[in-house]
């Protein structure tokens, strides 16, 4: 019975004993007993009044029950008449999110960062939310067998939110959850948060039907999965090696290109003597030979003009050329 309905009728009590005390008084001093008669009537029919509006606010619902019987029927939002009798409990059925995490913002809301074994045998710590939002239709029966929402959430939503992520991280090795497989794993987690919900409240008396349109259950939020320090710095440092090895492979790369190409230039000059008219003198020998270098100095200057290393060349007559502006 509501606090409003009980004022109401004992409002209209006091209002009735003012009534008579002014009938036993008679004469102009029952005006006073008559005024305050009137005052108690009209608090009384106002609380009476009252009792029998139930106001829902937006993005509730209400469940009524009667001396402790749940009625079987949910008032959304809006102005309604009841039964003055009922007292009424009120759900949300805005979308909320259960959140595990280990940050001080969240932590408390549904637990720490659920920690799962990958098929590898590797634990993975997983933050991860879960948005549902429960359907009105169904909130008197999910107060009939569970309670308020508290009670929903700590007996209901969140055991199926841990089971559903421990049995979907064992189908996927570590490396596949924490890279190329996330969605995936979501999606997998989702599923199997959905059947367990179902299979729940089906355990609870539930019907199939009911079971499944209870909830309106959205992508699950997967937002960080992580490996041990230990396996992180492990395959930080194989990554490490790994990328040393490809440099040392490719400065031997480099190096043996250098090799090949000054035997080949070695091996060109020496054909080239081989070729020469007999007879040459050590200074047209110089000469040849100077002709080369100057030949290679021209074409790594040309080169470097190209690609914007050199901007000025000063040519002295038959002196080389040098550089007097280089690229920054």
């Amino acid at each position: 019975m509501s606090v409003t309905l009980i004022l109401g009728v004992v409002a209209l009590l006091l209002a009735g004993l003012m009534a008579f005390v002014a009938l036993a008084i008679g004469g102009s001093r029952a005006l006073g007993a008559k005024i305050t008669a009137t005052v108690f009537f009209l608090l009384g029919a106002g609380g009476i009044i009252a009792s029998i509006i139930q106001i829902v606010p937006p993005g509730h619902v209400s469940v009524a029950t009667l001396f402790g019987a749940v009625q079987q029927r949910s008032y959304e939002e809006g102005l309604h008449v009841v039964n003055p009798l009922y007292v009424f409990e009120d759900f949300s059925v805005r979308r909320t999110m259960f959140d595990f995490s280990g940050s001080e913002q969240k932590r408390g809301r549904a637990g720490e960062e659920i920690v799962a074994v990958s098929s590898d045998s590797t634990p993975l710590t997983i933050d991860v939310g879960f948005p549902l939002s429960l359907n009105a239709p169904s909130s008197w029966r999910i107060f009939q067998r569970f309670g308020n929402q508290y009670v929903v959430a700590s007996q209901l939503v969140i055991p199926a939110a841990r089971a559903s992520v421990r049995d979907a991280v064992a189908t996927f090795t570590w490396r596949d959850a924490t890279t190329i497989a996330r969605d995936r794993l979501a999606q997998k987690i989702e599923e199997r948060f959905r059947r367990l919900l179902v299979q729940d409240l089906e355990a609870a008396g539930f019907s199939p039907e009911e079971a499944l349109a209870t909830f309106t259950i959205q992508p699950v939020q997967l937002r960080k999965i992580l490996p041990p320090s230990k396996v992180l710095n492990a395959v930080a440092e194989k990554i490490a090696a790994e990328e040393d090895l490809e440099r040392q492979k490719t400065l031997t790369q480099i190096a043996e290109e250098e090799a090949r190409r000054r035997q080949n230039e070695g091996r060109g000059v020496r054909n080239l003597f081989t070729e020469l008219p007999e007879g040459f003198s050590p200074s047209q020998i110089r000469e040849v030979l100077s002709a080369i270098a100057d030949k290679t100095r021209a074409e790594a200057m040309m080169k470097a003009v190209e690609t914007g290393q050199v901007r000025v060349i000063v040519m002295n007559g038959n002196q080389p050329a040098v550089s007097v502006d280089a690229a920054e």
